[in-house]
């Protein structure tokens, strides 16, 4: 049975609930991205962005900063809480993620975007913030799904073993578990029947498509003295053959460890951004302090127009593909790689 645990901890890193499984994942990330998608999209119409005139006019007589207001915190504040919550377990362990940058780059934009809605006089990111969430959302919904896939192909892995053996005990034929069966029990094979368990033929001849296995599409003789592995196929003939390898140490169930430890474990690359990612969140605060110094300390422009140039480089400090393209390209093929 494929262990829990990774679950979990994958929930912990992407800020869901350690109870959370993997299909639950998908339908909670697909959800936030819609979400924030439906209502980032009248943001994004209603700001000129240098271009004259907006596309979209708020309704119900709403001046048009409330209706941003209004439309960028439905588009950010439920669809980001699971990078705040991861966010907050990183920092509480000294970790500088991917979701530290997140929430930085987000989270600065959209409230000071709320000060200069209610507060003070100054430029507005909600489009910004909102649409940069969009495509973080929708990079973490294609990882999910990835994961998913590469979970049911495990899962199909592990359906390849048949679920009942007959073996020879106390002297008669008897049909038991496939978990039941025990080194050194005789097993009998039938034609068309699978392989529970690996083992040594002790009795009769017969052809066995090893296909699952090795990719073979001839099937192979196998006589009296060799070697046969589980969830391959019996073709033609009778087999009685010794079990050798049962449970864990099946060459099936090592392929599934294989690709469990695969699908996991971090490659290079995924480590590489990780890395990354901890001097990026460094590297955006200490810009965005030198900016704020130079300008109003430095040069001596208005506390407004320094903090105006400090989020700025807060916001756009947050490559989404470098957290998401790397572990999306693992994940989907692991997903491929266990399929075949």
């Amino acid at each position: 049975v494929a262990d829990k645990a990774p679950h979990d901890a994958m929930a912990h890193e992407m800020g869901h609930g350690a109870g959370m499984d993997t299909q639950g994942m998908v339908k909670d990330m697909r959800n936030r991205f819609f979400i924030s998608l439906v209502f980032s999209l009248p943001v994004f119409a209603m700001e000129p962005m240098g271009l004259g005139e907006p596309w979209l006019r708020p309704p119900f007589g709403l001046s048009e900063d409330l209706a941003m207001f209004l439309l960028a915190s439905a588009a950010i504040l439920y669809p980001v809480w699971p990078f705040l919550v991861a966010a907050w377990r990183a920092l509480r362990n000294g970790v500088l993620n991917m979701a530290v940058l997140v929430v930085l780059s987000v989270g600065t934009g959209y409230l000071f975007s709320v000060g200069a809605t209610f507060f003070f006089e100054g430029q507005q990111f909600y489009e910004a913030a909102s649409v940069l969430l969009v495509f973080i959302l929708l990079g973490h919904w294609l990882e999910m799904r990835a994961r998913a896939g590469a979970s049911a192909a495990i899962k199909a892995l592990l359906d390849l073993a048949p679920p009942r053996a007959s073996v020879f005990r106390d002297g008669k034929e008897v049909e038991v578990a496939t978990a039941d069966v025990v080194l050194g029990d005789i097993v009998v094979l039938r034609p068309g029947n699978k392989l529970p368990v690996d083992g040594e033929v002790i009795e009769g001849t017969s052809t066995i498509d090893e296909s699952m296995l090795t990719g073979e599409s001839m099937p192979v003789t196998k006589r009296v003295g060799d070697k046969v592995i589980g969830a391959t196929i019996n073709k033609s003939g009778t087999l009685r053959y010794r079990s050798t390898k049962v449970g864990a140490d099946t060459a099936l169930a090592q392929i599934v460890k294989l690709v469990q430890e695969a699908q996991n474990s971090k490659a290079p690359a995924q480590l590489l951004a990780d890395r990354a990612s901890q001097w990026l969140v460094l590297a955006a605060i200490l810009i965005g302090i030198a900016t704020f110094a130079v300008w109003f300390w430095w040069i001596g422009q208005p506390l407004l127009f320094a903090m105006t140039l400090t989020i700025t480089v807060f916001v756009i400090a947050c490559p989404d593909a470098l957290g998401l393209a790397t572990p999306m390209a693992v994940m989907v093929g692991t997903g491929l790689g266990a399929s075949n």
